[in-house]
């Protein structure tokens, strides 16, 4: 099976690591993979030396917003032109392409085509959370596509719902063994943890607030957060007012942060809005008890069950955050158990578990393709 994999770029994220590592697993399978980006062929992540890497180069550098708009203008093409050169040069069984603009390139280039092939397309983030113009796009394109991988039921749904005859599947990323603890915890730390970029999106403000309703009861207690973004210096002034800079850690980027940081007694996730979290689900994997908002995609109510491993609470609640805080970290039974039964779903979400699951979807949708031809 000769697959291309299509991505905007390399860098660090969820969408980037669960291609990465399915590229490495099919070649390991024996399959020929060529994954390319729209623009430079630099990865954060390894890639087996048996992976085609090639990059396209098409960019927008300029932080002036006129100059951005032209060079995006010019990117956009330049980037068309080369995915249409590597589709005819590679001549691929099927297509995979991640991300919304390489999703939306690889449908509209395929239907203006003579040459038609197995298009498959994945969903990364919530489709809500996007300009009006862009959402009626996505709705009218996507479903032009062999398939949409979805993470969730609840954005399965939502495609459904646009478009009843459109096919879809839903796929969620696996657990990378290599970013997970596997070790068992035997004591814990008087901490909390949260990961993940610095941004709007993530709402620590939920997270400080919330523990500053509880530190006075809970004076051993810290807050670690991890990661980096525009609302580092914010973020911090608010904890420096709050008189909580001893106690509410910045502590940046970490690679491999949950093995870092297993042995916490809790794990909080505060988003107002998220796609599938693999911070999220690496913490479970490593036994933290965790709490979530319950963001628009609904994972976190597909992963977790209140009081058997976690807590999901309302987007932005800041009392039902510090009472479910209070109930984990006040009980060391709730803790173990929620332990046991997070460490699961690394079996769930095994990487061998979940790469089938796409071979499977490859193999389908070309077979299909072939017997539409046939006819």
């Amino acid at each position: 099976m000769k697959c291309l994999f299509l991505i905007t770029g390399m860098p660090m994220g969820g969408a980037e690591r669960v291609m990465s590592t399915l590229a490495n697993e099919l070649v390991s399978q024996g399959h020929q993979v060529r994954l390319i980006t729209l623009k430079e062929a630099i990865s954060a992540y390894k890639l087996d030396q048996r992976v085609e890497f090639i990059g396209g180069n098409a960019k927008a550098e300029s932080h002036n917003r006129v100059i951005r708009f032209v060079q995006s203008s010019i990117a956009a093409i330049k980037g068309a032109i080369f995915y249409r050169k590597q589709l005819k040069e590679y001549n691929p069984d099927i297509v995979l392409s991640f991300l919304t603009n390489t999703n939306l390139l690889a449908v509209i280039n395929n239907y203006i085509s003579r040459k038609k092939y197995p298009i498959i397309i994945s969903e990364r983030c919530d489709p809500r959370k996007r300009s009006k113009l862009l959402i009626n796009l996505c709705n009218r394109v996507y479903p032009l596509a062999d398939c949409i991988v979805c993470q969730s039921r609840e954005i399965e749904n939502y495609f459904l719902e646009k478009k009843p005859n459109a096919i879809t599947s839903v796929i969620p990323n696996p657990v990378n063994e290599e970013c997970i603890n596997t070790q068992s915890i035997n004591k814990r730390k008087n901490l909390i943890v949260s990961a993940g970029r610095l941004n709007n999106q993530k709402n620590y403000d939920l997270l400080i607030d919330a523990f500053s309703d509880i530190e006075k009861d809970y004076s051993d207690y810290y807050v670690e957060i991890y990661g980096q973004g525009p609302e580092k210096d914010r973020l911090q002034e608010k904890v420096n007012q709050l008189g909580l800079q001893e106690r509410i850690l910045f502590k940046g980027v970490k690679t491999n942060v949950m093995k870092h940081i297993s042995d916490a007694k809790l794990y909080i996730m505060s988003s107002d809005f998220e796609g599938f979290p693999n911070a999220l689900v690496e913490a479970m994997a490593s036994g933290l008890p965790v709490i979530s908002t319950d963001f628009p995609t609904g994972v976190a109510r597909e992963l977790i069950r209140d009081e058997e491993n976690g807590y999901v609470i309302p987007v932005g609640d800041r009392k039902k955050l510090s009472q479910a805080m209070v109930k984990i970290i006040s009980n060391e039974e709730i803790q173990k158990k929620m332990s046991t039964n997070n460490v699961k779903l690394r079996e769930q979400l095994n990487v061998n578990n979940i790469v089938s699951k796409w071979n499977k979807l490859f193999m389908e949708t070309i077979m299909k393709e072939k017997d539409y031809a046939g006819n």
